[in-house]
């Protein structure tokens, strides 16, 4: 079941579809694996553990609303729109290793909408 993912404002951002991450246009933006996101070319981008998603230094950059893993702090939530329609799949590439991780940090500085940008 598809499931958005928050930013640190509260605010819906990307989708969780399975075992893909999708835009709030429905398009396939990236690729989830075991603790990690990944670009369109199976590069690791990020991890993703327990309904969070964390940059490159291990700070918190997007969560579901049922997120279970670390957070510096839990906004409220704002309203959450309906599913768009959703476009097909590219094809999944091979994904890379996952690097050491550091650390848990606060928020990252990205913005969760441009992170698979």
């Amino acid at each position: 079941m598809a499931e958005w993912l928050f930013d640190r404002n509260g605010s819906p951002q990307i989708i969780e579809d399975s075992d893909c991450f999708r835009s709030a246009e429905g398009r396939v933006i990236g690729w989830i694996g075991p603790n990690g996101a990944y670009s369109l070319s199976g590069r690791h981008v990020a991890w993703y553990e327990d309904g969070i998603l964390y940059d490159g230094n291990n700070h918190a950059i997007g969560f579901r609303s049922g997120a279970i893993g670390y957070l510096p702090s839990r906004p409220g939530l704002s309203g959450t729109p309906g599913m768009p329609g959703f476009a097909g799949r590219p094809h999944r590439p091979g994904l890379s290793i996952v690097p050491d991780r550091p650390g848990f940090g606060g928020w990252s500085h990205i913005r969760l909408s441009r992170f698979f940008r």
